[in-house]
């Protein structure tokens, strides 16, 4: 195989072959008809109590609101006259490959990538194998490879991580299929982890699969999910990426269970709305994605954004610029929401969800900056913007209720009396907006029969959507309040660090419910007594938004209990169809439990196991070798750590203080440093078997004769 076989050498010419304006302007159109049908109802209704600078404050942020408002729903209307009517309008056509067992041409390559940062290893391991299972049971095994990258920062964590991948290796008997680097500095986080990858391994594939951690990618009755991407690149050499659209699944509490059920019952309508107006200028979501190697790397090299953080820096939310970089290129962006298979985990609980949020709010609030870049298409930044509306609504939606709450306290119940009559028509309007997208799913659900048994009946589905709308009622404002701090916070300069993601539902305490929601019941208490003595017209108003605000702590903690979620499980509510008829890949992926270790057994098993030992010398040299080949490609003021080899009288004082002392005696820091040294690894080996015990700590001791007795 040569490289030029794998590599896409020229840019793509001509027009875009998918790209209808006729849709788009369809599309845009009803949101534009929607938007000022409700910008003139509520001028009229401003105007029946009494126009002065408050009105036209409210009537401006009404507009931007309602047409945010109306944005989502056009995309549920869509959707939902396109799954009625079986169109394929803006859907990616179909692959029509054969397999050709016998023939000696060399197809290009697939690397499947799953970048790691000190994730749950057993979760991580098992949905490697799911996947790596499913791939080998297809004729089109053999074009894929597997790169597990890791920017794991804690010691333990790291080693743990290649014993794990030393274990699947023998037990699947991968050879040189499923591969693992660490890197020792995270520079860039995600998007430094895979520039790595493409910098370094790029030459030898076309296509790469970007996973994350939580990921599972698996087969169904309709086709491979993996070869069906590699098939879809592979004919239409125009695509640049394809993004699936992942399904949430491993949902074990009653916020965790309730995503994945309002996943799976509203999203495919969103989904295909959304297909209809992108087509080719889809957006790219940073996982579960087939991407193009040649031009990704071309094209996709991130510049830092000016200024400090949280605006400047390195490009957080890097998938959505990714996506628009490749349109400007001219290459297409595909979203298949129709092929299955394609999973993820989401959050557990209130709190998480609000964490997660947290840092996508300060990555899509610097697109901010790119908003009105040289040279992106106009989907493109239609699509920056609505990641920005997803987070900056809240504050504005906050900043409507308190001039209007200012406004009927001020006049002493301009929301009741007979000027009601003329908002009576304007809450409809907002109503069926806002609830219309759920129930056009469940009616689209009454008249397709296999999708009614896959969420446990009609009946079930439909109890299940009703609950489910009166809980998002009540987390509603308190995501309000959540997300509006966050948006406060990053424009007076406050960062947030990106960490892992908790797995697992496991659960809210009371203590960190009342320090997260205390400020939320404060609030909502403060402006109902307001409320309530001033104007009890306008409490009542105000009550359901209140309402959620006044339960937030309760609530909180008791929607993140696993034992409640999976109750409801077993009296099916919130069914979805990979729990009436779970995939064994599936399964297999989200059944790993993470196995009860000594601490500091990862170093234990380096410094004193042979073979452990041997492989972890062995992946410092190869990344060594690796990392000072490929200098050349790195930009100066990115500095990354090598593995150390040779003298130094720093790393022999650190080896011969974890020996004397024991792992407890180092820090982080020290004990990576002493595990990315290879003489130290040789040397420490060597010593701690051939040492008199007296030399050595009562650690190493009671090891040394625990790894005697088990050989």
């Amino acid at each position: 195989m040569t490289e030029a076989s794998n590599q896409d050498s020229q840019k793509p010419k001509g027009r875009d072959e998918a790209n209808s304006p006729v849709q788009t302007f369809a599309f845009f159109s009803v949101i534009l008809g929607l938007a000022g049908s409700g910008a003139y109802l509520m001028a009229d209704y401003l105007w029946r109590l009494g126009w002065d600078f408050s009105s036209g404050v409210l009537w401006g942020l009404f507009v931007i609101l309602f047409t945010y408002l109306s944005f989502g729903f056009t995309h549920a209307a869509f959707g939902f006259v396109l799954r009625m009517s079986k169109s394929s309008a803006g859907r990616m056509p179909e692959a029509q490959h054969q397999f050709e067992e016998e023939t000696k041409v060399v197809r290009p390559r697939v690397a499947i990538i799953i970048p790691i940062y000190n994730e749950p290893v057993g979760r991580v391991f098992d949905g490697i194998r799911a996947i790596f299972d499913s791939v080998m049971r297809e004729k089109d095994s053999d074009v894929f490879d597997f790169f597990i990258l890791s920017d794991s920062t804690d010691p333990e964590q790291w080693l743990a991580e290649e014993e794990a991948w030393m274990k699947l290796n023998q037990e699947r008997r991968s050879g040189n299929r499923i591969f693992y680097r660490h890197r020792l500095s995270n520079v860039g986080k995600k998007s430094g982890n895979v520039s790595d990858f493409c910098r370094t391994w790029a030459d030898h594939y076309r296509y790469m699969i970007v996973l994350d951690a939580d990921s599972v990618m698996l087969g169904e009755t309709l086709g491979e999910t993996l070869v069906e991407l590699y098939w879809r690149m592979e004919a239409n050499p125009r695509v640049g990426l394809i993004q699936t659209a992942p399904a949430l699944v491993g949902g074990e509490s009653i916020f965790g269970r309730m995503q994945q059920f309002a996943n799976r019952l509203y999203g495919p309508g969103f989904l295909e709305g959304l297909g209809f107006w992108s087509q080719c200028g889809g957006n790219f979501w940073g996982h579960n994605a087939i991407i193009r190697l040649r031009p990704f790397i071309e094209e996709c090299d991130l510049p830092q954004l000016p200024g400090r953080k949280p605006f400047g820096g390195h490009i957080l939310s890097h998938d959505f610029v990714e996506a628009g970089l490749l349109r400007r290129a001219g290459w297409e962006v595909w979203l298949v929401h129709d092929l299955p298979g394609s999973y993820e985990e989401g959050p557990q609980g209130i709190i998480e969800s609000a964490q997660r949020d947290q840092r996508w709010c300060q990555g899509n609030l610097q697109h901010g900056l790119l908003l009105f870049a040289r040279g992106l298409r106009g989907k493109t930044r239609i699509h920056l913007a609505n990641g920005i509306m997803g987070y900056l609504a809240s504050p504005l939606w906050l900043l409507f209720m308190s001039v209007a709450f200012a406004k009927a306290f001020g006049e002493g119940g301009g929301m009741g009396g007979p000027q009601m009559a003329g908002g009576i028509p304007l809450l409809a309007f907002t109503f069926c907006l806002l609830f219309g997208p759920k129930v056009l799913a469940v009616t689209e659900l009454l008249f397709n029969r296999d999708r009614r048994a896959q969420f446990g009946g009609f009946l079930n589905a439909v109890t299940g959507a009703m609950v489910e709308t009166f809980f998002s009622a009540l987390i509603a404002p308190v995501m309000m309040m959540f997300h509006s701090k966050f948006v406060v916070w990053n424009l007076v300069g406050r960062t947030v660090e990106w960490s892992a993601q908790r797995r697992g539902a496991q659960g809210t305490s009371w203590d960190q419910a009342i320090a997260a929601h205390g400020v939320h019941t404060l609030a909502g208490l403060s402006v109902g007594i307001v409320a309530a003595l001033s104007n009890p017209t306008l409490f009542w108003w105000l009550s359901p938004v209140l309402f959620g605000l006044w339960v937030s702590i309760p609530f909180s903690v008791w929607t993140s209990r696993r034992d409640i979620g999976l109750s409801l499980k077993r009296e099916d509510l919130f069914l979805i169809p990979e729990e009436k008829d779970p995939p064994l890949e599936l399964v297999e992926a989200l059944s790993g439990e993470e196995f009860a270790k000594n601490p500091f057994a990862g170093v234990t098993s380096a410094v004193l196991d042979p073979f452990v030992n041997a492989v972890h010398i062995s992946l410092l040299r190869r990344a060594r070798r690796r990392l000072v080949s490929g200098q050349r490609v790195y930009s100066p003021e990115e500095s990354f750590r090598l593995p150390t080899e040779g003298e130094s009288v720093t790393r022999r004082l650190l080896a011969e203080k974890l020996l004397k002392e024991g792992p407890k005696a180092l820090d982080r820091e020290d004990t990576v440093t002493v595990l990315s040294d290879i003489d130290s690894m040789l040397w420490m080996h060597r010593e701690a078997w051939m040492r008199p015990s007296r030399q050595l700590s009562p650690w190493w001791e009671l090891a040394i004769r625990r790894s005697s007795v088990a050989v």
